[in-house]
């Protein structure tokens, strides 16, 4: 029997019918009436298993072969389905060939083929392979975007997802445009959901690495309180944590001690010693530095070997900066120096170079020349800083790095150079006013 893939199910029968010769009125009887075949032709009736073996036999067909279309499809979608659980439960090799297997499929639906796009590009993720995601989702997302495709939810999960691959790839900036286009879509949402909060955060965020801090309290505080009313204890801790960098940025130095310490507890109780350390971590040098530098190289000296166990590399940088920035401070320029080198090394095995991390680093390397009065070497280290920040989008980052070059040209007697510095720094502190760049 001929099977036309683009045929509903209710054509195929009238079609059958036509061929044989027969009337409605044939394949009606006590059992099936002739208003119930004609709904099913019509596509107001789906039958059931018992009336698409009645009228199959009537028309002299194997159901399997009246059925094959939907068969097929009820396949589709349970394979489907079970690529939603290997992402789920973080089998992403075996979503991805399950997904590529479905999208060669020529009988997909486009909305069919949309979602298992946008969860192919998730079980890329997953697997870290985020430039893949970008070739994958972009032009997806410019396609829907100049049509009329009108579900805002999941043209929302496709720009959040882009976000998520270019905050991974350190591009603070695109990534900000998909989140904040992600939220705009979200408002259309008929309520907030754990979607649209998650896309909240991720905003939030992204404005807190780049210097928009009041903005960024804003997303947070909508993050919060929705997964604040839901039994998800680890998304809240990770909320209420991101809420008190924030209020550190703000200069509201208790709110963000007591937030911070409030975030602690709860991951302690969750017994997640990573994230106990990033905390701690946070709190020793941006919070106790300032009543006790030497507890706080302490308490950052005690998360040296954690980050070391975990891998965590990027942090393990981060903390070896940090104590070399409060021993810089303190004047042991010798002892800074020891935190460098292992910084240096921790940087070159891994291939941090272009990161946040190495950018932490650099401007910590000039605050020592800075302090050693080598100042040629400062301004060097200071623009390789500044250049890092600048192509991830951190604005008051690169702010604070080009302050430490200007500062060195001054202390060398090159004032025209520390004024064209200064001058820079000036147009990039307006974007984080807003003066000259809205956010809102």
């Amino acid at each position: 029997m001929r099977i036309d893939p683009n045929e509903t199910l209710g054509e195929r029968i009238r079609r059958l019918r036509l061929e044989k010769g027969m009337s409605q009125n044939d394949l009606a009887d006590g059992f099936v009436t002739i208003s119930m075949i004609s709904q099913i032709e019509n596509e107001r009736r789906i039958p059931s298993v018992e009336l698409a073996q009645h009228i199959a036999r009537k028309l002299q067909v194997p159901l399997s072969d009246l059925m094959r279309h939907e068969v097929d499809q009820m396949e589709t979608a349970w394979k489907h389905q079970v690529s939603k659980v290997y992402i789920l439960t973080k089998q992403p090799a075996e979503a991805e060939q399950l997904l590529k297997d479905l999208l060669g499929l020529k009988d997909l639906s486009h909305a069919q083929q949309i979602e298992m796009t946008v969860d192919l590009a998730e079980s890329l993720y997953l697997q870290n392979r985020y430039s893949e995601i970008l070739e994958l989702l972009i032009p997806l997302a410019e396609e829907l975007e100049s049509s009329t495709f009108d579900d805002v939810r999941t043209l929302a999960r496709i720009h959040y997802t882009i976000g998520n691959a270019y905050y991974q790839k350190q591009n603070l900036t695109d990534a900000n445009f998909h989140y904040r286009r992600a939220d705009s879509l979200s408002l259309r949402f008929p309520l907030f959901d754990e979607l649209a909060a998650r896309i909240s955060y991720n905003t939030g965020i992204t404005l807190q690495l780049q210097g928009h801090h009041q903005s960024s309290a804003y997303y947070l505080e909508r993050a919060y309180d929705f997964f604040s009313k839901t039994e998800n204890m680890y998304e809240t801790a990770a909320v209420i944590f991101a809420q008190g960098i924030t209020y550190k940025n703000l200069r509201e130095y208790e709110l963000a001690h007591d937030t911070m310490s409030r975030a602690l507890t709860m991951f302690e109780m969750l017994n997640l010693t990573h994230n106990s350390y990033i905390v701690k971590r946070t709190m020793a040098s941006t919070l106790t530095v300032q009543e006790n530098p030497k507890l706080a190289i302490e308490q950052l000296q005690d998360c040296i070997k954690p980050f070391e166990e975990q891998k965590n590399y990027n942090f393990l940088v981060i903390v070896l900066s940090e104590i070399a920035a409060i021993e810089i401070s303190l004047g042991n320029l010798q002892s800074a120096s020891k935190y460098l080198v292992d910084a240096d090394i921790t940087i070159q095995r891994q291939g941090l170079q272009s990161n946040r991390e190495a950018g932490e680093y650099f401007k910590t390397v000039a605050l020592y020349y800075l302090e050693s009065e080598l100042f040629s070497d400062a301004v060097e280290n200071a623009l390789i800083s500044a250049e890092i920040f600048d192509k991830i989008g951190s604005v008051a980052d690169h702010v604070d790095a080009l302050q430490i070059a200007c500062d060195a040209y001054h202390e060398s007697g090159q004032d025209s150079q520390a004024y064209s510095i200064q001058r820079r720094c000036i147009e990039l502190l307006k974007q984080l006013t807003g003066r000259s760049e809205r956010i809102l």
